[in-house]
């Protein structure tokens, strides 16, 4: 009995890593921020706005949306639980405001989370905004930390930040050259009022994000189970491939650049794989059996 209570945890445990690991591959870097917003004429219609950028839907159960608050070198203790947003669809987007009420007068729709105002949408423009997943992992950051904002490049005070339209997913690196600046201080349009500006529930890069074809993004391989080499191909170019052990060991990590490729598996151990792979930047997993 001892033995077989012993077995049955382990084989439990092994199904909730492999469950945990494929749900974070899957969504790694999908869901970002494309717009953080801070009008220069109501400072309570104040936003944060996130985008699945991929081609399946990702459950935001347990995800966080988190601030560090002008040049603080640790974030708030508690950041927004964006677990009522529930799934969030591929191509659509979802608004956390400051304030839910005064968020729906100003731009005429309804907020999925209303925050508050002491939670991370309601920054003045020179605060670090964040997500992270239900594992903790970060999976897009704005801004520097330990770093107030005010007349940098992540400033966006009485504006906006928006996410420029060439990007396709998001990133636990800060990267100015992935943003366009309004502000105070006079970067972009400047200053931003209510009426004009913003784009709420839009997105400049909307229409190249997200990837319309499932075929395009299709990991063809064979065979599986796998003995020795594992092929793979695909319809469009397959950017990168890693390999991953129940354990969430990255066991296999091979850039390929093209539509087809070889993956030497002769080294790895019998069991359940989970192999995560880019095409044309989108993301998705799929499952290997080693023989």
């Amino acid at each position: 009995m001892l033995i077989k209570k012993c077995y049955n945890m382990k084989k439990n445990y092994t199904t909730a890593v492999l469950l945990t690991l494929c749900f974070g591959l899957t969504s790694l870097g999908q869901v970002f921020i494309t717009e953080l917003a801070d009008p220069n004429d109501d400072a309570t219609a104040r936003y944060v706005e996130i985008y699945n950028g991929g081609s399946t839907s990702v459950d935001l159960s347990g995800w966080t949306l988190r601030r560090y608050t002008n040049g603080n070198a640790d974030p708030q203790t508690t950041g927004e639980d964006l677990t009522p947003i529930g799934s969030l669809a591929s191509g659509s987007f979802a608004i956390i405001a400051a304030n839910g009420t005064a968020f729906e007068a100003a731009f005429g729709m309804t907020a999925d989370i209303s925050a508050g105002g002491g939670g991370p949408a309601n920054s003045n423009g020179d605060d670090q905004i964040y997500i992270t997943d239900a594992s903790d992992t970060t999976i897009d950051f704005f801004g520097v930390v330990g770093e107030d904002g005010s007349g940098t490049d992540h400033d966006f005070e009485d504006g906006r930040a928006e996410r420029k339209a060439s990007v396709t997913q998001g990133t636990a690196t800060w990267d100015v050259n992935e943003w366009n600046m309004d502000n105070a201080g006079g970067a972009g349009d400047g200053p931003l009022n209510v009426d004009g500006g913003f784009d709420s529930g839009a997105w400049i890069g909307a229409a190249t994000a997200r990837v319309k074809d499932e075929n395009l993004v299709t990991l063809n391989m064979y065979p599986n189970p796998a003995s020795d080499v594992l092929n793979i191909s695909a319809q469009n170019t397959i950017n990168t491939v890693e390999i991953f052990n129940v354990l969430g060991q990255k066991v296999i990590n091979m850039q390929v650049e093209n539509t087809s490729a070889k993956i030497n598996v002769s080294n790895l151990n019998g069991g359940i794989y989970l192999i995560n792979y880019e095409i044309n930047n989108s993301t998705s997993t799929k499952k290997l059996v080693k023989n």
